[in-house]
């Protein structure tokens, strides 16, 4: 299949296509366990339904007239309609394009469309957790249900963030891994004198990390920002960036969701508050609007730095570490507990297993 940028590059130049690296065209498997975005929360109002995709499958995404969210696997038990093409929900129900079964908060089948009795039939619920402006899915190999939920984090003072959303070929755990990659943020990124402030503290499903590093800004020359992120799982980044010589601070938050074993959907968003003590708090709160508007992007484009290099890389189990790497050790160590079972790879021997013995 050919992908829209080599169309674009064909249409550009008359040259056929270079065929992409096998590196992109590799099963990136297993799945972890844990809790993964499927939206954030502004998408779905009452009374909407979503339908989205989830570790090779769909999943329908909906919230009650009187705001309950549920998330239910995609076909009706009665003749197996998809819910996410066509359903909608009617009150605290969500009912089926086809046949207009209903079914309540519960998942049981409520009333049919012609008025009978409705079948002793269930949709299959998933595990849902809405925080930090997310909606989140609980996936578990062996089907447990889940033990740790996503710690809520503050936003006060911050005005509502930008967001970016993009589908990429790469494994969650790569994503998260790029937190404790203090290495790459000088060579990649432009920062100097990049270092760990607070070695990498693991909780259970949890860990800290705090590093800085010095960065150019227009007008101001070269200033230190101190970053301190806070990760739950494989799922969710949650950071602060403070520049006190600016008197400003930023949040920022990301996610990767697993599509299929190839690809990801990552959650990106940016917020920036600026602290000028006694200014007026109008005042203050219509800068940080202005400053989360003209910069999000470019912490958008930050991030996109990474893009090429997670598409194109590939996972080596036994890196050749170095002095000022950072913590992957470390990290890589905690990232096994979120395998609770070494999971199929389609057959396909080449695929690549991260953490999966």
């Amino acid at each position: 299949m050919i992908r829209l940028q080599d169309l674009a590059e064909l249409l550009r130049d008359g040259r056929p296509p270079e065929p992409p690296p096998f590196a992109e065209l590799r099963p990136r498997l297993p799945y972890p366990d844990g809790w993964f975005a499927v939206a954030v929360a502004d998408e779905l109002p009452p009374g909407r339904v979503l339908r989205r995709r989830f570790m090779g499958g769909d999943l329908v995404v909906y919230r009650t007239r009187s705001g309950v969210l549920r998330v239910v696997e995609p076909y009706c038990p009665h003749l197996g309609a998809h819910l996410g093409h066509g359903g909608r929900v009617e009150g605290e129900d969500i009912v089926c394009p086809f046949h207009h079964f209903a079914f309540g908060i519960d998942g049981s089948c409520v009333r049919t469309g012609y008025g009978t009795k409705p079948p002793a039939v269930q949709l299959r619920a998933r595990e849902v957790q809405e925080v930090n402006g997310a909606i989140l899915v609980w996936h578990h190999a062996a089907g447990a249900a889940p033990t740790w939920e996503v710690a809520p984090q503050s936003t006060d003072g911050f005005p509502a963030p930008f967001r970016h959303e993009t589908t990429l070929v790469d494994h969650p755990q790569e994503v998260v891994e790029n937190t404790v990659d203090t290495g790459h943020i000088g060579p990649l990124h432009g920062y100097r004198h990049a270092r760990v402030r607070q070695r990498f503290r693991a909780d259970g499903p949890s860990f800290t990390l705090a590093a800085s590093g010095e960065r150019a800004f227009p007008l101001a020359g070269s200033v230190e920002v101190l970053f301190d992120f806070v990760v739950h799982g494989l799922g969710h980044i949650w950071a602060t960036a403070a520049i006190p010589r600016l008197r400003t601070a930023a949040v920022f938050q990301a996610m990767a969701t697993p599509l299929d074993p190839v690809h990801v959907q990552i959650r990106f968003t940016a917020a920036l508050r600026v602290d000028r003590g006694a200014t007026n708090a109008r005042s203050q709160l219509l800068l940080s609007r202005l400053l989360t508007a003209m910069l999000g992007p470019a912490f958008r484009r930050d991030l996109g730095q990474d893009f090429p290099v997670w598409e194109h890389k590939v996972y080596l189990d036994q890196p050749r570490l170095a002095k000022g790497d950072g913590p992957i050790a470390a990290y890589r160590h905690w990232a096994r507990q979120f395998y609770s079972q070494p999971a199929a790879t389609n057959g396909r021997p080449e695929a690549i297993r991260l953490n999966a013995r």
